[in-house]
């Protein structure tokens, strides 16, 4: 999908959005900009909020302490 396409799709639905509002509230004269802003927030977080990178579930590996690490130096040392 081109960026054009995505950003016209974007745009639709927030204009959708917004009309929703619009209607829920009674159809109220002069807020359209208040509709519009907060579609537009609205689907700006549900767009990051589906990108955002998910945590891995498995544990991070563990990392050698010092004094492992030390006796690990020696013993190649003396080989």
């Amino acid at each position: 999908m081109s960026n054009v396409a995505q950003i016209a799709g974007f745009e639709e639905q927030i204009r959708s959005r917004a009309y929703a509002l619009w209607e829920n509230e009674g159809r109220p004269f002069g807020r359209d900009a208040e509709h519009w802003r907060a579609s537009e927030e609205a689907a700006r977080a549900e767009l990051f909020a589906v990108r955002a990178p998910q945590k891995s579930t498995k544990p991070a590996p563990r990392r050698k302490s010092a004094k492992r690490a030390t006796q690990a130096a020696q013993i190649s040392a003396s080989l």
